[in-house]
């Protein structure tokens, strides 16, 4: 695939996946159906149609159904990957309804790069035994009652894991809000004192120092 092809707009990406799925649930993407399924007007569609097919992604004729080249759909294919995996992250790390976290990875799969999700993919599949992947109790409300979870203050230095949930007996949840400890994210261990308070930890690229009794009240992951 040629290096034009790769730099799609939003839109035009937005069309290929729409003839993709047009596709694989009708059997053919007419260009009036695909005006009806993106909402917009004829014309609109046969302007795309010609740019898609100016660079090699569809066949496109007047009054003909419109096919994927192998590019166009390796594109389709593509953006729909990443909105899978946007909105499995949504659900099933942060927890968010499956309709929010649709909306959202509709917004965000055309911005997010290859390398991006590769790393994200790694992170969501883990690699060893104790991660989401090797889970038989896996779900999108897993977070809450994981077989894998330990204590913040059970991880050593170097360790980094995603908080499962934070006990309101830790105090100033508000403010350690504030400087990224919430559930979802991830913590790491930077370092600690000789005789083992305080542990410096890092969250959102903010570094904290906590006593070792505070992260007894924090459950994590490890990944």
């Amino acid at each position: 695939m040629s290096d034009q092809n790769t730099k799609l707009s939003e839109n035009l990406e937005d069309y290929l996946e729409t003839i993709s799925s047009l596709s694989s649930r009708t059997g053919a993407a007419r260009p009036t159906d695909i005006a009806n399924a993106l909402k917009v007007k004829k014309p609109s569609v046969t302007s795309a149609l010609n740019a898609l097919a100016e660079r090699g992604l569809v066949e496109y004729q007047p009054y003909r159904p419109v096919v994927l080249t192998k590019d166009g759909q390796a594109v389709a294919d593509n953006v729909r990957r990443k909105h899978k995996l946007l909105s499995d992250f949504f659900t099933g790390v942060l927890g968010v309804n499956a309709s929010e976290a649709d909306l959202a990875a509709c917004k965000m799969e055309h911005a997010l790069e290859d390398g991006i999700m590769k790393k994200l993919v790694k992170f969501l599949k883990g690699g060893a035994a104790g991660t989401c992947s090797s889970c038989p109790n896996r779900s999108s409300t897993c977070m809450h009652s994981c077989p894998y979870a330990l204590l913040l203050s059970e991880l050593k230095t170097g360790d980094k894991a995603l908080i499962l949930s934070i006990n309101k007996k830790l105090g100033n949840l508000g403010a350690y809000a504030g400087m990224g400890l919430t559930i979802g994210g991830i913590v790491e261990i930077l370092r600690v004192a000789p005789l083992g308070d305080p542990i410096i930890i890092r969250v959102h690229g903010s570094e904290l120092s906590m006593r070792k009794s505070q992260l007894k009240y924090i459950t994590v992951k490890r990944i």
